[in-house]
């Protein structure tokens, strides 16, 4: 069986994207120390606007290792945090994916 892939877009509001950013890389961090089963954890900035959406790529195990990072205390977390803070312009878009083609080479971001 493969890996579960999930893109998601993250659009901040204005003025808040650094707020976002240091959120989503404090549950980066979470999930490289605590999450076995989560294989792939990419945080990207868009460079070509003023308000940058940031892109998380993930991949997981399987279904039930994905459920697990967002029944995680540090995922609900982050989504308080956001949701208190009012700090998207829209709610997330996420995308569960499975590979149909394609390479990756080795590297270490």
């Amino acid at each position: 069986m493969s890996n579960l892939e999930v893109v998601a877009i993250i659009s901040p509001a204005p003025g808040k994207a650094d707020r976002v950013e240091e959120l989503l890389l404090q549950l980066a961090k979470h999930v490289h120390e605590s999450e076995p089963e989560t294989y792939k954890y990419h945080l990207h900035k868009e460079i070509d606007k003023k308000e940058p959406e940031f892109v998380m790529i993930e991949s997981y195990k399987n279904k039930e290792s994905l459920k697990s990072h967002q029944g995680s205390d540090a995922f609900k977390s982050l989504v308080k945090q956001i949701t208190e803070e009012s700090l998207l312009a829209k709610p997330l878009a996420i995308y569960m994916l499975k590979a149909a083609g394609g390479f990756e080479k080795r590297s270490k971001i």
